[in-house]
C-alpha cells in the first residue's frame, strides 16, 4: 500500500515539474510596462433527450432517457500581447444508456507565447491530430470527429508549435511531442510526435496532411497518416477526411468521414457527418453514447437541423444510424438508430 502511494506521488511530482518546465521554455520578458494580466470566465454544456428504437446492445435496445453529456468552465488567461493560457474543468457522463452520474476532470492546463510569427504551448494541450478538422466541423456537442471517436488522442502533456511557413500564409504548420506522463484527460502513457502541413490556395480552400509516431512497448507500436480537404464559404462548409492507423499486431484503424453543414439562415443550419469504418471499430462498444459493435465494418450517419433559440442556446433534433457489415461469423449485427434532441448552451 505505501509503494503505491509512494508510487503515485512521485508520478504526480513528475507532471507537475513537466508542466513547470514547458511554462519555462514558454518563458520570456514582457513586451512592456503596460502589460495586464486578463482573465476571461466562460463556460458551455451539452446533452441529450434521446430514444433508441434499434441498437446492436440489449443495453442499448429501446433506451429511453435524458444525458447532460458534458458541462465545461474555462478561465482563459492573456498577459500583454504574447502570453495566453488556459484552464478548463470538465464534468462528463461515462456514456452508460440510462444512467446519469458524472465525472469530473481536469480538461486543459496549459500555456503558450507568440513568438517570432510562431505559437509555442505546452502543459496539458490539446494534440493536433484533429485540431484543425475539429475547428473546421465546429459541431462537436452533436458528434465527435472520427478520429476522436476511434480513440486518437484528444489531449497528451507536451509541447507543440504552429506557425506559417511563407508570408502569404498559404503554408502553415503543426508540430507536438506528446509525453508519455499522463494526467487528468490525458489517455496516453507513451512518447508521440506529431506533424502536420497545411496549403491554403484560397481564403476559403485547405488541404491537411498529419503524420504520428507512438512508440509503444512490444511490437504494438502505432503510426498514423491522415489527409484532410475542406472548403468553407459563406453559404455551406464541406470537408473530407481520411484516416489509416498501422497498429502492428493490434488491429488496423481505417475509415473515411465527411462533414457538411448547409447555412439555411442565421439561426437555422442543416448538419450532416458521415463516417465510413473499412475496418471494424478498435473502440466499439467503449465508446461514449455511439458504441460501434467491434466486430463487423459500419457506415454511421448523423443528421440534424440546429434552430440557434437565442445567443448562447441552440437545439438540434437529430437522428444518428449505424449500419453493419456481416462479421467474420457471417452475421450481420443490428443496426443502431438513435432519436435525439440535442441541447447546448454556449457562454464561451
Amino acid at each position: 500500500m505505501l509503494e503505491k502511494q509512494a508510487t503515485g506521488a512521485i508520478d504526480a511530482l513528475r507532471r507537475v515539474i513537466f508542466l513547470v518546465c514547458a511554462s519555462l521554455c514558454l518563458h520570456g520578458t514582457p513586451s512592456s510596462a503596460e502589460d495586464a494580466l486578463e482573465f476571461d470566465v466562460g463556460g458551455l454544456m451539452f446533452g441529450d433527450l434521446y430514444h433508441l428504437p434499434s441498437h446492436h446492445t440489449p443495453e442499448g435496445d429501446n433506451a429511453t432517457g435524458a444525458v447532460l453529456r458534458r458541462i465545461f468552465l474555462t478561465t482563459d488567461v492573456r498577459y500583454g500581447h504574447d502570453w495566453t493560457g488556459r484552464l478548463r474543468f470538465e464534468a462528463f457522463h461515462e456514456g452508460a444508456f440510462e444512467n446519469y452520474e458524472l465525472s469530473h476532470r481536469i480538461q486543459d492546463l496549459g500555456v503558450g507565447k507568440k513568438l517570432a510569427g510562431h505559437q509555442i504551448s505546452g502543459g496539458l494541450i490539446p494534440t493536433i491530430s484533429f485540431d484543425l478538422i475539429e475547428a473546421f466541423w465546429g459541431k462537436r456537442y452533436l458528434m465527435r470527429t472520427a478520429p476522436d471517436m476511434q480513440g486518437i488522442a484528444a489531449r497528451d502533456l507536451g509541447i507543440s508549435a504552429k506557425g506559417k511557413l511563407n508570408q502569404s500564409g498559404k503554408w502553415s504548420y503543426r508540430a507536438m511531442y506528446g509525453s508519455s506522463e499522463t494526467w487528468e484527460a490525458d489517455k496516453n502513457p507513451h512518447d508521440k510526435f506529431m506533424g502536420a502541413m497545411t496549403w491554403r490556395p484560397t481564403p476559403d480552400v485547405l488541404f491537411d496532411a498529419y503524420v504520428d509516431h507512438e512508440a509503444r512497448p512490444g511490437n504494438f507500436d502505432r503510426s498514423t497518416y491522415q489527409l484532410f480537404a475542406a472548403q468553407q464559404t459563406e453559404p455551406y462548409s464541406l470537408g473530407l477526411l481520411y484516416t489509416y492507423q498501422d497498429r502492428q499486431e493490434d488491429p488496423t484503424l481505417e475509415l473515411a468521414a465527411l462533414m457538411g453543414v448547409v447555412h439555411f439562415s442565421d439561426k437555422i443550419d442543416l448538419i450532416t457527418q458521415v463516417q465510413r469504418l473499412f475496418q471494424p471499430s478498435i473502440k466499439g462498444n467503449d465508446i461514449a453514447y455511439i458504441p460501434f459493435d467491434p466486430s463487423a465494418t459500419a457506415t454511421n450517419i448523423v443528421a440534424g437541423i440546429e434552430y440557434q433559440l437565442s445567443d448562447h442556446f441552440f437545439i438540434t433534433p437529430n437522428i444518428v444510424y449505424t449500419h453493419y457489415g456481416v462479421n467474420p461469423q457471417g452475421v450481420r449485427p443490428e443496426d443502431d438508430l438513435h432519436l435525439r434532441l440535442t441541447f447546448f448552451f454556449n457562454y464561451e
